[in-house]
């Protein structure tokens, strides 16, 4: 089985640590890995760390390989651009197949994920992987779906259909329909009938399924991915790669593939799954691990007082951050940025990101 590791994007919700050349899917956040390490870590479990291919930014490329010694150079791909998940597993798809043909191997079982995902089963998450893959070899492209324990207005939901089979104690289903991001009352209907799954992203196929897709649903792409493949290789691979690039139009998987596909099965899982989208998310996770009495998540050096279900967050251990009266606040120390809101605000982090470019303001982004 082989993988590809989307790290692209900088998870501009989590600035101001997640910055463009360092972007959240490069920083540690929530542990003492970084969730790229993280993410190759839990797939290292069944899969050769050989047939794993990271594609990302030119930005951040060269740390992405610093961070993962252990991983062959070439497998650390770079998109020129951000243009939508489609044309990023299309790459990685055809960098596969170049790997796969190597060892004989033409028509082997690949899994999609993201490298800014946080997954605290990861047992669990295995077994899940496996089962989906089993399905794959027969033809279908299984997303996993998360089950629910809230109804967030911040995911997409996958709508399950007859059960196809069971694997390792794990109903698959047909998809009946994905769902773009609900009001509450129609998330809230959605988890009363239990049909629903959030829509994780991370998807598992047998190469000639999920490139057949591509040719059917995707055609332009598929051609434009092809010319990429011919000039694998040759001395002008890199001008070709840029030319190419700047023609694809942006698109993602999910709408340019899963939802048209004939071939989708879900696998509803609950494996302590998280986007870690957003400083309040973060928070959550580290209180998980280790909240104080007062409900505070706490990184770095902090005095508080009547200071209740915060967030203070600093990476400079020889700084005191001393909190006075704050509840349900944010408050991220960098050498050059602070940032204070209230949780019920984070999501407006990223206007601040928004304006910084607006103000030409580039040093901080």
């Amino acid at each position: 089985m082989y993988a590809i590791v989307l790290a692209g994007g900088i998870g501009s919700r989590l600035w101001p640590r997640s910055r463009v050349t360092s972007p959240k899917q490069l920083l540690d956040l929530v542990s003492e890995h970084t969730m790229l390490q993280e993410t190759v870590l839990r797939l290292q479990g069944i899969i050769p760390i050989e047939n794993i291919v990271i594609v990302t930014g030119d930005s951040q490329a060269q740390k992405a390989r610093e961070q993962l010694p252990e991983l062959n150079p070439e497998n650390v791909l770079i998109e020129p651009s951000g243009r939508g998940t489609a044309p990023a597993i299309g790459l990685g798809l055809i960098h596969i197949e170049r790997l796969a043909a190597a060892k004989g191997e033409s028509d082997p079982v690949i899994g999609s994920f993201h490298a800014d995902h946080v997954i605290t089963k990861t047992d669990e998450f295995r077994k899940t992987v496996l089962a989906a893959a089993n399905m794959a070899e027969q033809g279908f492209i299984v997303t996993l779906g998360i089950e629910p324990d809230s109804p967030h207005t911040g995911y997409g939901y996958i709508e399950r259909g007859a059960l196809l089979r069971t694997i390792d104690e794990l109903d698959c289903y047909k998809v009946n329909r994905f769902v773009e991001k609900p009001a509450r009352e129609i998330a809230e209907q959605y988890l009363a009938t239990g049909r629903y799954s959030w829509n994780s992203g991370m998807f598992i196929w047998k190469l000639s399924t999920i490139l057949g897709e591509y040719k059917t649903l995707q055609p332009e792409l598929y051609a434009q991915l092809n010319q990429i493949k011919a000039a694998y290789g040759k001395d002008n691979y890199w001008q070709a790669l840029n030319k190419i690039w700047d023609v694809i139009k942006p698109e993602t998987i999910d709408v340019g593939i899963a939802e048209k596909s004939a071939h989708m099965a879900v696998l509803p899982v609950s494996i302590g799954w998280s986007d870690v989208g957003d400083w309040s998310v973060v928070a959550e996770l580290i209180a998980l691990r280790n909240a104080n009495e007062d409900g505070n998540a706490i990184i770095g050096h902090h005095l508080g007082i009547e200071t209740t279900n915060s967030l203070v967050y600093t990476a400079n251990q020889q700084k005191l951050v001393a909190t006075i009266g704050l509840e349900d606040i944010i408050v991220v120390d960098t050498p050059d940025v602070l940032l204070v809101c209230k949780r019920q605000n984070n999501q407006d982090v990223r206007k601040i990101v928004e304006k910084l470019k607006v103000l030409g303001l580039d040093k901080y982004l």
